[in-house]
């Protein structure tokens, strides 16, 4: 008998046909509207820092015994993933997280309604209990349920608590003289903001329960009452709200444009200049109207396309995304804060006699009187979380401030090539440098590396979801697992946030670098955040790839009465530039005529 051996070791396997490691679902339906596209290490490290450390004070509020904040520190530490230089939520642990609150499956179903997942993921299931332990965990969930209805019910107290607690820690870094701090001292400022800011952001994130939960209730509600679309009526029952500040950017640059009509000689330096250096040649021109863009720039000057990316540039560093703005504005005579004002709550009076009516009729009085108190907490819900958001752009444009000076500081002394190179260094690493912990000291060549790294990043297209197994960056081709959604030829679908029918031409926008003149034209994109807000009022009417009813750009879209439909797979794909098309906003659909 013979046998034949291989006398060489064997040094590699072939990839596995059939994973059979743990599955972790990555989805960025809700996350990309605040972090698009490829993202810097800082800016991934300091986000993935602050959700672990606003949901475990979260956990703090509403009870949970240190123990079990203990057992889920893991968790809390992988809210988010990074692959391929873009952030996507780790639904595993947000499930997990889910499974601690009361009435596990409609919190999972509001959840996904809220952050606009589209995609199933039934790999985190209820616990089945028995009576022992149903017994045994009855005061724990008891607590928390007390503390979310305390917390729901005192909300206006704690709204005005925090944005007085924000704005005293806000007066205390001094913006216009981090020139003069040490790196030492920048870090301490840093160091200070994680202290008095991001360890006691739990106001926002109790609200945020709180607008999941009511829209759940009103959405509930009406499919019950059998309306044919639920979501379209919700919709319009939300627009028309008074006192959301992020519509505010939009009517004060309206203002300033008035202004701009009543001077000649001003608004034809502005309609001809070039948008990098009008700010200098209307100190000179205006002072008066200079002061305005002064104001604009201290308020809203960190809204900005991208304001929760430590790397994005604001107007603060480079004022030509508010003159773009102004320029097509001024292009619109009849667009004026009355003209705004008119269109809001368009449809909102309508929606509420067709909603009460049927409600009325179907159940009776007393459930009707149950679902006009869910819809206006609902109302202050959403309004709350939209205004405390700029509190959230304001807390990240004061780190990326100070993380600016950092990296100006380390290039004049060596350590980096250029200032900006501080954004390829994670949060850790600079605290690491500061404290003695470094393990790699070469800061330069790191971030080199990096950028190298991430520009290839750049080139990438990657599937909103995905499963990976195993090691997350082994073995795994990021592809999305499910049938794609077919579109019909000239037709696509998606969600309608507000009502009317637009026929136009569509202008793919992706960044502030782009054409934003619009002019009635159909702004379409792949996602948007409240930077993107005053480029909306010239807009004809709002195309958007991802998103659900209750993100921003639906939001804004109903303040301001402008036909909307979110959530259309592929679209920025699918239409061309210029490309002329009929959108319905009411039912979600959009036809191309060519």
């Amino acid at each position: 008998q013979f046998y034949i051996l291989q006398t060489r070791p064997i040094t590699r396997l072939p990839a596995p046909t059939q994973p059979t490691d743990r599955r972790v679902v990555f989805d960025n339906s809700n996350i990309q509207e605040s972090y698009c596209g490829v993202t810097t290490p800082l800016t991934f490290s300091f986000a993935n820092n602050a959700y672990r450390t606003v949901y475990e004070q979260t956990m703090r509020v509403m009870g949970a015994p240190e123990k079990q904040i203990q057992d889920h520190k893991e968790m809390l530490a992988n809210l988010l993933g990074l692959i391929h230089g873009r952030i996507y939520y780790n639904i595993n642990n947000w499930y997990r997280g889910l499974l601690l609150l009361p009435a596990f499956k409609t919190n999972k179903s509001d959840m996904e309604r809220m952050m606009g997942l589209t995609d199933p993921v039934d790999l985190v299931q209820d616990t089945q209990l028995s009576l022992g332990q149903k017994i045994r965990k009855l005061p724990q969930v008891l607590l928390a349920l007390m503390r979310l209805m305390n917390g729901f019910r005192k909300m206006p107290l704690l709204v005005n608590q925090f944005r007085e607690m924000f704005n005293a820690v806000y007066q205390e870094i001094p913006r216009r003289t981090l020139h003069t701090l040490t790196t030492g001292e920048l870090v301490e400022k840093a160091h200070y903001l994680d202290r008095e800011l991001l360890q006691k952001w739990t106001t926002p994130i109790i609200n945020d329960f709180y607008v999941m939960m009511m829209n759940g209730r009103v959405h509930r509600t009406l499919v019950e009452a059998g309306f044919e679309q639920p979501a379209v009526l919700q919709n319009n029952l939300l627009s028309g709200e008074e006192g959301i500040e992020s519509t505010e950017p939009t009517k004060m640059l309206l203002r300033m444009c008035a202004y701009v009509r009543l001077h000649s000689s001003l608004r034809t330096l502005i309609e001809t200049g070039d948008n990098k250096n009008l700010l200098e040649r209307i100190q000179v021109h205006s002072p008066e109207f200079y002061a305005q863009c002064s104001e604009y720039i201290e308020k809203y000057g960190d809204r900005t396309i991208g304001e929760l990316k430590l790397e994005s540039i604001t107007l603060r560093h480079d004022a030509s995304f508010l003159f773009a703005i102004l320029k097509n504005y001024l292009s619109r005579d009849d667009l004026t804060p009355q003209t705004l004002l008119a269109n809001e709550a368009r449809f909102r009076g309508q929606a509420e006699t067709d909603a009460f009516s049927a409600i009325a009729n179907q159940f009776g009085q007393r459930r009707l009187r149950q679902f006009k108190k869910h819809l206006a907490k609902l109302r202050d819900a959403i309004r709350n979380r939209e205004n405390m958001r700029l509190a959230r752009t304001r807390m990240f444009a004061l780190y990326r401030d100070v993380f600016l000076e950092l990296g100006q500081q380390f290039a004049s002394d060596g350590l980096l090539e250029q200032p900006r190179d501080i954004f390829y260094l994670s949060l850790e690493e600079i605290y690491a440098w500061y404290d003695g912990r470094a393990v790699q000291t070469n800061l330069k060549g790191l971030t080199q590396l990096r950028k190298a790294e991430y520009q290839g990043y750049e080139q990438q297209d990657l599937p909103h979801h995905f499963w990976a197994y195993g090691m997350v960056y082994h073995h795994n081709s990021y592809e999305y697992p499910h049938q794609e959604v077919a579109h019909t030829e000239g037709h696509l679908q998606g969600t309608g946030c507000y009502p009317g029918i637009v026929d136009n031409n569509i202008r793919l926008i992706f960044s502030p670098d782009d054409e934003l003149s619009l002019n009635g034209q159909i702004l379409c994109t792949v996602r948007t955040d409240p930077g993107w807000a005053p480029l909306f009022p010239t807009a004809g009417g709002i195309l958007v790839e991802r998103g659900s009813t209750l993100s921003h750009s639906a939001v804004v879209a109903r303040e301001l009465g402008i036909p909307a439909i979110v959530g259309i797979p592929n679209i920025t794909k699918i239409l061309q530039d210029g490309e002329r098309v009929r959108m319905d906003g009411s039912l979600g659909t959009i036809e191309q005529l060519e």
